[in-house]
């Protein structure tokens, strides 16, 4: 997910001096679901298994993790492989074809005769179409809480919440405030500072409710090396010296975890969502449609894309087989478009059909190796133009670099060491099982080689 961060290089330090030099609250209180088994879900948002697998790697808390209980060989992730399509099958246990969601946020606007776009902070009700893993655990009675988590605006399954875009009068926006992490003002301008400066707030604010509140489920969301990733590109010192700023807020939060006296009843899973890899070249979708007159005032049958990096959709008003046909001819054979796939064909990928959810394209579009989609810039005339590295996702989850990673340590957990690749609705229902939760009819099952017996699901 791309929350553009220019600074963070520059930040980094001071970043990290503010970690150092925020207290912990002297007390915990004493939480009244005190002998209940407890889960602490963090994503590290674009961290791909190959990374993982580097001996080298500055991760020394995430390497004790592995040694303490289980790791994947990688995890694959859903098509699309971007962020909260992926963050929502993890807790759904389902994947695109069942809870609907394709882009970060909900596509508005699709198949009009002016150019869609995207909303981000609409209500979870609205968006997600399968039920979670945390309405389980609400419903059930259990505490639930979640940091910077995706496609839960407003959630009734969640008790306590610090969004992505946090509210500065929220509950631990004042928390916060009170403790000298931040000031109002600096949560009023959240999205201005770098993105590790907003992972450390994240953070702290995730410290403040295991203290205070005691979750029995904590899901946390940090995106500093997606960022500085799509900045910069895949495999590099910068994303090697994110994942070990990462590294500390995972220390962080497991040291508030024994802090608050709830460590020995706690299992932590460390996971990402996907991949990530470099490009060289711009792809720009709407450049066609508009050259073959698709987006002119007159149109019968307008279409317009939305670009996701590896992946783009294509919307068309009134579309038909015979005009989708002509949408794939348009794009198959262009330099950089690696496929161009009609409903039906994507839907034996994972993805939903028009008829299923208005969110589904009428045709989706591939970018290949070194290449990704994006919004026409310049002169608005060439369908690819060269740019500097950067890096992207959204590539077929069958792309090695798309391959996300998934650790388990503490309670529940046997420690089995490396186990092979699953897929990551298999989260949810590994959580489902360490809460002692039904999940229902879901696509994922529990992990249950690396669970002890008194977790697996009766």
């Amino acid at each position: 997910m791309r929350l553009v961060s220019a600074l963070f290089r520059r930040l980094l330090p001071a970043a990290l001096l503010l970690a150092g030099a925020i207290a912990l609250p002297l007390h915990a209180e004493t939480p009244a679901n005190a002998s209940r088994p407890k889960v602490v879900v963090i994503s590290l948002d674009a961290f791909g298994a190959n990374s993982l697998h580097d001996p080298y790697l500055p991760a020394p808390t995430l390497k004790a993790l592995m040694k303490r209980g289980a790791y994947a060989a990688s995890m694959t992730p859903i098509n699309p492989t971007i962020t909260w399509p992926n963050h929502t099958a993890m807790v759904t246990g389902v994947d695109a074809s069942r809870h609907h969601v394709l882009v970060n946020g909900l596509v508005v606007g699709q198949r009009a005769s002016t150019p869609p776009h995207i909303e981000m902070w609409v209500p979870k009700s609205r968006l997600v179409a399968a039920p979670t893993v945390y309405d389980a655990a609400h419903k059930a009675g259990l505490v639930t809480a979640e940091v910077d988590w995706v496609a839960i605006q407003n959630a009734s399954g969640i008790n306590w919440s610090f969004f992505e875009k946090p509210d500065p009068d929220g509950p631990i926006a004042r928390d916060l405030i009170e403790q000298g992490v931040v000031s109002r003002d600096d949560l009023v301008r959240f999205g201005e500072p770098s993105q590790a400066w907003r992972d450390l707030v994240y953070t702290r604010a995730a410290v403040d409710i295991i203290r205070k509140h005691h979750p029995d489920l904590l899901l946390l969301h940090l995106l500093s090396l997606d960022s500085i990733e799509h900045e910069t590109g895949y495999g590099n010192d910068s994303g090697r010296n994110t994942i070990a700023f990462l590294d500390d807020r995972v220390r962080e939060v497991i040291d508030a975890v024994r802090a608050a006296g709830d460590y020995d009843r706690t299992t932590f899973l460390i996971v990402s969502d996907h991949g990530q890899r470099s490009l060289h070249h711009w792809l720009h979708a709407d450049v066609l449609l508009k050259q073959a007159g698709l987006q002119e005032a007159a149109a019968a049958q307008p279409g317009y894309s939305v670009p996701e990096g590896g992946f783009a959709l294509v919307y068309q008003a009134h579309a038909t087989a015979a005009s989708i046909a002509k949408l794939k001819k348009l794009f198959t054979g262009q330099p950089g478009v690696a496929a161009a796939l009609t409903p039906d064909e994507a839907a034996r990928q994972g993805w939903p059909t028009p008829a299923k959810t208005d969110q589904a394209p009428d045709l989706l579009l591939y970018a290949a190796d070194g290449y990704a989609f994006r919004e026409a810039d310049g002169n608005g005339r060439d369908f690819a133009t060269p740019t500097s590295e950067h890096g992207a996702h959204g590539y077929p989850n069958t792309d090695p670099l798309m391959q996300a990673i998934f650790i388990a340590a503490g309670h529940g957990i046997r420690p089995v060491g490396e186990i092979p690749a699953f897929p990551n609705v298999d989260v949810a229902a590994t959580i489902a099982s360490l809460l002692g939760l039904s999940m229902g009819d879901i696509q994922g099952r529990p992990l249950v080689d690396i669970l002890e017996g008194d977790r697996l699901a009766k």
